[in-house]
């Protein structure tokens, strides 16, 4: 029986109970809205839950994916890009992620690429990409100009953009606007996602 997306959303929701918390209505509203193909925005206070609304939606579809090639010869690609402005903050997310995902019994892949990430680690990401990547602007910009650029990022579904405010009306922030265009050829699809907790500037 094949996996759905529904099926392994309430694997992650178990979980977030689990740690004792029930889903807050803004993230429901947030997982709907991905399910049904929509971009949007995640503006709460620090601490209330930005980065489990804004990924659950994503992973829960990735790991119903991946559940359903197993066995297949199907080379991984990525489905999720999560933008951060910073270098030093990527861990956070990427943590947030691996154990949740642990917790729910997933099987996705989820690893950086900065301007920190070893050489190794950047080929084996060529070689076989994680389904979850976390990157900054400039490493995304450089991605998408090699030149298999668009068959490693075809299969992205997803975007986010975290702490969006601090890129808002920066250089940095136009280099982001103008990756996520060119992204979007190889992706029409894809869903961009923003998280803030201040309403400065936006």
């Amino acid at each position: 029986m094949a996996e759905s997306a529904v099926d392994t959303l309430e694997a992650l929701r178990s979980a977030l109970r689990g740690r004792g918390f029930e889903p807050h209505p803004f993230q429901e509203r947030t997982w709907r809205a991905f399910a049904n193909g929509r971009s949007g925005l995640v503006h709460v206070p620090t601490g209330a839950g930005k980065t489990f609304a804004a990924a659950f939606g994503p992973l829960a579809e990735l790991e119903a994916q991946r559940r359903n090639r197993t066995g297949k010869r199907e080379k991984p690609k990525i489905g999720l890009l999560w933008i951060t402005p910073l270098r030093a903050t990527a861990r956070d997310p990427e943590r947030a992620l691996q154990s949740i995902c642990s917790e729910a019994g997933f099987g996705l892949r989820i690893e950086t690429r900065s301007g920190d990430t070893e050489a190794t680690a950047r080929a084996r990401q060529a070689r076989r990409p994680p389904e979850v990547l976390i990157t900054t602007p400039e490493s995304l910009s450089l991605m998408l100009t090699r030149k298999d650029a668009a068959e490693r990022c075809s299969g992205v579904t997803g975007v986010v953009l975290d702490e969006w405010h601090e890129l808002l009306s920066t250089k940095r922030g136009s280099l982001t606007e103008l990756a996520l265009a060119r992204l979007r050829r190889f992706a029409p699809a894809l869903r961009t996602w923003a998280l803030s907790a201040t309403l400065a500037n936006l």
